[in-house]
């Protein structure tokens, strides 16, 4: 393979994850794509113990096979004249192992990026379900692309969450308005996504991408909110009446060799307080990444600011907090591929009442917590590639149990103790090789 076809091969395997934001086709017709991930963990929990110091939870070790944003989709597009297309994309998750995925969310056809929209000179308008543009955002600062490993969505944005806006009233015994009581219906139609996590996939979405223009772009979304109450459903233990609202936009712009981008996003009555608490408080975030190429290698960073607002009710402890989280990461190509390297760090909770958890975040220095990802991407063909992969997750909380519980987008279930979740303050050591192919 000469030198020019190599160094094609390599941008090209390296970049393939983007397919979960792919463009929806530019040329009319239909097209079948996907990408299959797969890759041997080896993981190690460590032991967690309570204040007094005493072993509440012992180390773990494990081994399984992760596989992270797999997906396939079809995707097409019609021209109606006059510079107008219709397009859509159909999207699922998919996996080597059928029964390995329990109750994924995106184990169906439109579980992940998929949508109907209309392109024109003013840009494309759809609705859907997609990623949401803070969270693509990201994408300007991110050049790692193994696994995820060492991906926002982590303790950058905090979690990773996938579904409708979500409603405590979904379930919950409720005054109906005649004094009886009754179960609302559970929100079983459509999934809920979580409410404290910023790297999220949206339900009933509707958004506007404007064209790229002298490499500047901008992103705008917002959400029907599926799941409302009236104002009759109340519940002693709950604040008032829940109206979930979300707002979400992404400018970028690049240039050459560099790439910068800026993200904000609202999230209203996501978290209701508690009886006479605040019902519809409005948390959001900010966050700036940028990317530069140098051709024989690439450095990226992300920088946010996270703020939850205050549910509580008047005279009671503040529940509010304030996250600021970074990440720097870069890769650099070595023989038939590259190294990639991805440091993340939060420093936790500020500006909020001592033993505030928002998960996976814990307020002070209890909730600080670092993640440390290195691998090799051996790039076999354009399609195809092998890496390998060390990761370190470093929640804080001293191994008292009481502080962070940062782990992978997605992963597989963890906690030491129960079948989900991670028990908070613990660490975790991953060694991983893993394959992946697109098409």
């Amino acid at each position: 393979m000469n030198k020019n076809l190599m160094a094609l091969a390599v941008a090209g395997a390296l970049t393939a994850p983007g397919l979960a934001v792919a463009q929806v086709g530019s040329s009319p017709g239909v097209t079948l794509y996907g990408r299959i991930d797969s890759a041997i963990m080896l993981n190690t929990y460590s032991a967690v113990s309570n204040a007094a110091g005493v072993e509440t939870v012992s180390e773990l070790k494990k081994g399984d096979i992760f596989q992270a944003g797999n997906a396939m989709g079809v995707r097409g597009r019609e021209d109606l004249g006059g510079g107008t297309a219709v397009w859509f994309q159909l999207e699922t998750g998919v996996w080597t192992e059928r029964l390995d995925t329990g109750t994924t969310t995106g184990n169906n056809w439109g579980g992940r990026n998929s949508a109907l929209g209309v392109s024109s000179g003013l840009g494309d308008i759809m609705y859907g379900m997609w990623d949401n543009p803070y969270k693509v955002s990201w994408g300007a600062g991110n050049v790692v692309a193994a696994g995820p490993f060492g991906q926002p969505g982590i303790i950058i944005g905090a979690g990773d969450t996938t579904g409708a806006l979500p409603n405590a009233k979904c379930s919950a015994t409720v005054n109906n308005g005649t004094g009886a009581l009754a179960t609302l219906p559970v929100c079983a139609t459509e999934v809920t996504a979580g409410t404290t996590q910023w790297s999220r996939r949206t339900s009933n979405s509707v958004q506007w991408w404007s064209p790229t223009m002298a490499g500047l772009q901008v992103r705008l979304m917002t959400a029907v909110a599926n799941y409302q109450s009236a104002s009759s459903a109340t519940v002693a233990t709950q604040a008032g009446t829940q109206k979930p609202k979300t707002w979400s936009g992404s400018v970028q712009w690049a240039s050459g060799p560099v790439t910068v981008a800026g993200g904000f996003e609202s999230h209203e009555g996501f978290r209701q307080g508690g009886a006479g608490g605040v019902a519809n408080p409005k948390d959001t975030a900010v966050a700036v990444s940028a990317k530069w190429n140098f051709g024989v290698a690439q450095i990226g960073a992300i920088v946010e600011q996270l703020k939850y607002a205050n549910t509580a009710a008047s005279g009671a402890a503040d529940t509010g907090m304030k996250l600021s989280n970074t990440m720097l990461n870069g890769s650099v190509r070595v023989g038939p591929g590259a190294i990639w390297a991805s440091y993340s760090t939060t420093p936790g909770g500020k500006s909020c009442t001592a033993g505030t958890v928002l998960a996976p975040a814990a307020c002070g220095s209890l909730g600080e917590a670092k993640m440390l990802s290195l691998g090799y991407d051996y790039v076999m063909s354009k399609r195809t590639k092998m890496y390998f992969g060390y990761t370190k997750i470093d929640n804080g909380g001293a191994s008292t149990g009481g502080g962070s519980s940062y782990y992978y987008v997605a992963g597989p279930a963890a906690n030491t103790t129960t079948a989900g979740g991670l028990t908070a303050s613990t660490d975790v050591t991953t060694l991983s090789f893993g394959m992946q192919h697109t098409f």
